[in-house]
């Protein structure tokens, strides 16, 4: 019981460092943004894959295309990767009106690469724009989000070579239960842009949003051997850190207007499917994201072991207290100091409820993801 206490105990301490590290991450971003009067404005291409969007992409496309930025400087490239809903043409009717969007469709896909992997690199190897910005078919955009997002690369001299930003839930919940698990998934689903945020405010790759990212094409063409296509999941995952081993410079977007909005899973089937596509890709990452996810697990693992050992009076009540305060109090601090800085509401009534459910769920989705596989766009996936 000893060793398990003092192994509980250092993984501990050693997640609070993590947290930490991710805060004063988060601490060093500055906000660039320079406003819409900007001129040597650069050529951008805006990639859409989408499948089965039928009742977002309209009006994710038309916030695209609504940007307070030059027509002729921008473009859209919408990808229809094999939707069996309208999709298609509805995508196919914009661009009847819209000049600077184009349609590509995708009918099928080969074993050896991930749909969506397929679609984005489909459409990047079309354009000849150096800059090129992903987002999904579901996701809303502020009209200066364009300006906003490709501001870091105006402000430096440096070479950069990723731009995230920051990709939050909005959605009309149709009941109380949908309300309560909607909002305690969009905090969790938050920390984890926040802690991809302190990362990259530290100088390191560790995930970022591809609704919600841009990546030079020169990046694209150099790391393809590494974007590891055949997962299907990762493809911002991957990207970034290849980005940092090749030795461009990461940047995350800190205002208001460069916050997309994105619709979540529909229901808790969806959720479980989505966190185990993300938790399948753990094994494939740099030492420092590897080493945070062991760790996290081994923690998380502990302190579930812990409570039941709590309850069975194997432990008293206050040595199970300290260990989940090692826990509870690092991530409260970290979560209200990067809800703040983006502006966002702290929902404290539904983060406390979360605590209920965060470690199991995470230990659930974790195990999932790594031996079971998942199902996402309705086909499973195994490794």
């Amino acid at each position: 019981m000893i060793f398990f206490l003092t192994i509980l105990f250092i993984s501990g301490l050693l997640y609070i460092m993590y947290i930490e590290n991710f805060r004063k991450g988060l601490s060093r971003i500055k906000n660039d943004f320079f406003g819409v009067c900007k001129d040597n404005l650069p050529k951008v291409t805006i990639v859409i894959p989408a499948r089965n969007e039928e009742k977002s992409i309209s009006a994710a496309i038309n916030s695209v295309l609504n940007q307070n930025y030059p027509d002729n400087l921008f473009d859209i490239i919408a990808v229809n990767d094999r939707s069996s809903d309208s999709t298609g043409s509805i995508m196919d009717n914009l661009s009847k009106i819209y000049h600077n969007l184009n349609i590509i469709h995708i009918t099928e896909v080969s074993n050896n690469i991930s749909p969506k992997k397929n679609a984005i690199m489909t459409a990047v190897r079309t354009t000849e724009n150096e800059i090129i910005i992903t987002t999904d078919g579901d996701c809303l955009h502020d009209k200066n989000w364009l300006r906003s997002m490709i501001s870091p690369l105006l402000n430096s001299n440096e070479n950069i070579g990723i731009v995230a930003g920051l990709t939050v839930f909005e959605k009309k919940y149709e009941d109380f239960f949908e309300s309560l698990w909607q909002n305690m998934q969009n905090i969790d689903y938050i920390s984890h842009s926040l802690i991809a945020a302190g990362s990259i405010g530290n100088g390191r790759a560790f995930t970022a949003n591809g609704s919600n990212l841009l990546i030079k094409k020169s990046l694209y063409r150099k790391e393809a051997n590494n974007f590891k296509t055949e997962l299907a999941s990762g493809d911002d995952f991957f990207i970034i850190q290849s980005a940092q081993e090749s030795n461009y410079r990461l940047r995350f977007v800190f205002n208001r207007e460069s916050i997309v909005k994105s619709a979540p899973v529909d229901g808790l089937q969806g959720l479980i499917e989505q966190r185990s596509r993300w938790a399948s890709k753990a094994s494939y990452s740099t030492d420092f994201v590897l080493y945070f996810a062991v760790n996290t697990f081994v923690f998380y693992l502990g302190l579930l072991t812990a409570f039941f050992l709590m309850i069975f009076n194997f432990i008293p009540a206050w040595i199970f207290t300290i260990l989940f305060l090692m826990k509870f109090i690092p991530e409260t601090i970290f979560l209200a100091y990067g809800f703040g800085k983006f502006g966002l509401d702290f929902k404290l009534r539904y983060y406390l409820l979360l605590q209920i459910f965060h470690i199991p769920f995470n230990l659930f989705v974790a195990v999932k993801g790594k031996y079971f596989g998942f199902e996402w766009k309705g086909v499973k996936y195994r490794l």
